[in-house]
């Protein structure tokens, strides 16, 4: 392990013993829950809930510990942290030092006699060593899919699964934001400085995958801004998005035996609109033995590799890194074709060298899923076109463009707006509407005869009998 990051650990573990006595414990900045007080949902020791006031919902978190335990916690967490041999994180991984923390934070908790909830506990005094427990506390609520912090002396407000934007009154202390930049910067391989006020990275967090982005000054006016997102936040398959009405069972089978029949999807939206949850519900359910190659800057995809799916993944450096180790989407979008891929998955394109190298891909033959920010399918191809440059005839190999929506920024509620075809008319690429939603918000089908005509390439019927099998699947299905 190099000094500097060993350095790094060290620092940020052992500021919690340098005071003499130790300060408290973080998760003593939450309150203990009253008795008889009702609580909406509990994980062990946290507790959960949220209020209505005037404005907007309201987002509390509780920590219930009784004072012996707290006492036994705080005695633990001073002993791992003084203790800790970085030449112990080996491999250096923010997850193998969680689990080194929380070996060591078992073995003293036996020795201060605490008999039950070990498990938890140590957990929680390992996250608590790094000063991440109150972040822990979040990560263990799978309702809460995103947090924000507008700078340091702010709370936090976040997005709720079914209350939507919710206030809280939880304020990151110095501590925290010292060890967020920390483990950020440690873990991410890139260096936060003056010159790269920004950085992006995923660590593990309580069974659940968060994507930390942190902006510090000079680009920060405010010197301190924090995005935490949920990355394995939705286990959302296609038969719950259509209970959902996300989108129709008929038009959930046409997607997926468009793709299994040599299809390409690319899902748009704006931020927070459920690309990825689409992406992710299709995915699981194109046929398992088909080979996909995924290319990610952040893994948002669900690991199916357990139930016998073809799963090859590529993690690339974020786009705001530039092309500093070579690791980019452009180039691995490119290189895909030599993995031998069914299906090529893309998180979201951003670049102009992302499209290119995407409508690339395209003309050479691959296809899968992809995700793209646009408002609407005709800003999409605007902004191709317009902005990054896209010949118009290559559009035609854009295959259904699906469009996301979220009809109220503060609430949860998402759905698929409209499904579209590219479609060659005088050997110029139109739109041609398939599915969009009407006055009453249910997604029908518009397309009468101009249905999706197979992809190119595929056999004659093979796209009517996978939808066919599609609908068997997941419910739904129309007309091939």
């Amino acid at each position: 392990m190099k000094l500097g990051l060993a350095d790094r650990i060290l620092r940020v573990v052992k500021k919690q013993v340098q005071a003499s006595p130790p300060p408290p414990l973080l998760v003593e900045l939450l309150r203990g829950p009253s008795e008889g007080e009702r609580w909406d949902s509990r994980s062990f020791p946290f507790c959960y809930r949220v209020t209505t006031d005037d404005q907007a919902p309201v987002y509390e978190v509780g920590c219930d510990l009784t004072q012996p335990a707290l006492t036994a916690l705080r005695q633990t967490v001073s002993s791992v942290s003084e203790s800790l041999d970085p030449a112990d994180v080996d491999p250096l991984t923010f997850g193998r030092l969680v689990e080194v923390l929380g070996q060591n934070s078992a073995e003293a908790l036996a020795r201060h006699g605490v008999k039950g909830r070990v498990k938890e506990l140590s957990e929680l005094a390992a996250y608590e060593a790094i000063g991440l427990s109150r972040i822990l506390a979040l990560a263990r609520d799978d309702r809460v899919t995103e947090f924000y912090a507008d700078s340091e002396a702010t709370p936090l407000y976040l997005d709720h699964a079914t209350a939507g934007r919710c206030e809280t009154g939880l304020v990151l202390t110095k501590r925290e934001t010292d060890a967020l930049q920390t483990h950020v910067d440690t873990f991410s391989g890139y260096t936060l400085d003056f010159k790269t006020p920004s950085m992006k990275n995923d660590l593990p967090v309580g069974g659940a995958v968060l994507r930390v982005s942190l902006d510090l000054e000079p680009l920060a006016v405010n010197r301190f801004q924090l995005d935490v997102r949920r990355l394995n936040i939705s286990s959302l398959g296609l038969q719950e998005l259509i209970r959902m009405d996300v989108l129709s069972g008929d038009a959930a089978a046409m997607l997926v035996g468009w793709i299994e029949c040599g299809g390409n999807v690319t899902v748009i939206g704006e931020t927070g609109t459920g690309k990825t949850t689409l992406l992710n519900a299709l995915d699981e359910q194109v046929d398992r033995r088909l080979r996909r190659v995924y290319i990610e800057d952040a893994v948002e995809t669900r690991d199916l590799l357990g139930r016998g799916y073809h799963q090859a993944k590529v993690k690339v450096d974020p786009y705001e890194r530039g092309d500093e180790t070579g690791r980019t989407k452009e180039s691995e979008i490119v290189k895909a074709l030599h993995r031998s891929p069914d299906l090529v998955i893309l998180s979201e394109i951003q670049s102009e060298e992302h499209s290119r190298a995407f409508f690339h891909a395209l003309a050479s033959g691959a296809r899968g899923i992809q995700t793209f920010h646009a408002s609407t399918v005709e800003q999409a191809v605007r902004r191709w076109v317009n902005l990054h440059h896209i010949s118009e005839p290559s559009l035609l190999d854009l295959g259904l463009i699906v469009q996301m929506a979220r009809p109220d920024r503060l609430k949860q509620s998402r759905y698929v707006q409209r499904i579209s075809s590219m479609i060659s008319e005088g050997g110029t690429p139109r739109i041609k509407e398939l599915y969009m939603r009407d006055r009453a918000s249910r997604l029908r089908d518009v397309a009468g005869e101009g249905w999706p005509r197979p992809p190119e390439g595929s056999e004659p019927g093979k796209l009517g009998e996978k939808i066919a099998l599609a609908a068997r699947r997941i419910g739904g299905g129309k007309r091939p």
